[in-house]
């Protein structure tokens, strides 16, 4: 017969498990399909909204989605094509080599939907422990930034760094 801590410490593994795949599945992947590939996806703080960049099956299209698992509230752009990827414009800068030389990211994948930009942000500096993760929308007459929660973190918009279906941008964002 099983040692009873050996037991117990597979059971509590397993436990931890079951509620580790359903968080991540809720803030990334709950707004990917099965057939998709979760780039990046966080939970805005204070919200129990998500934020998912979805990649089609061998890169057939990229897409954001915001809401929940149950209602997705924006899907960019509606219909998922091969020429969704140019639809976005993405920004990506890094310097390496540790706290002396104050090694840093900014990450940004940006796109206009009725008239509204949305940029989606990733960007953190090692001198001085920043990290920040979240979507400015701008409409024009105003701004809102809803800040993302570090913890519920999925993937990084390094990940769209050698994609050559989308579009690059000089500019910082």
């Amino acid at each position: 017969m099983p040692n009873n801590k050996y037991v117990f410490f597979v059971f509590i593994g397993l436990l931890l498990s079951v509620g580790c795949q359903a968080n991540t599945a809720e803030h990334g992947l709950g707004l990917c399909t099965n057939e998709e590939t979760l780039l990046f996806g966080f939970r805005v703080s204070g919200k129990d909204k998500y934020v998912s960049l979805c990649e089609g099956q061998d890169e057939k299209y990229l897409t954001y989605r915001f809401g929940t698992s149950a209602n997705v509230e924006l899907q960019y752009p509606e219909v998922l094509s091969e020429s969704s990827w140019g639809d976005f414009s993405f920004h990506g800068y890094s310097r390496g080599g540790g706290v002396e030389n104050d090694a840093m990211g900014d990450y940004s994948i940006s796109f206009i939907n009725q008239g509204v930009e949305y940029t989606i942000s990733q960007s953190w500096r090692l001198r001085s422990n920043e990290y920040f993760l979240g979507i400015l929308i701008n409409t024009g007459e105003k701004r809102i930034v809803f800040q993302g929660d570090h913890g519920s973190q999925s993937g990084s918009l390094v990940l769209l760094e050698g994609k050559e279906k989308i579009k690059f941008s000089q500019e910082m964002q």
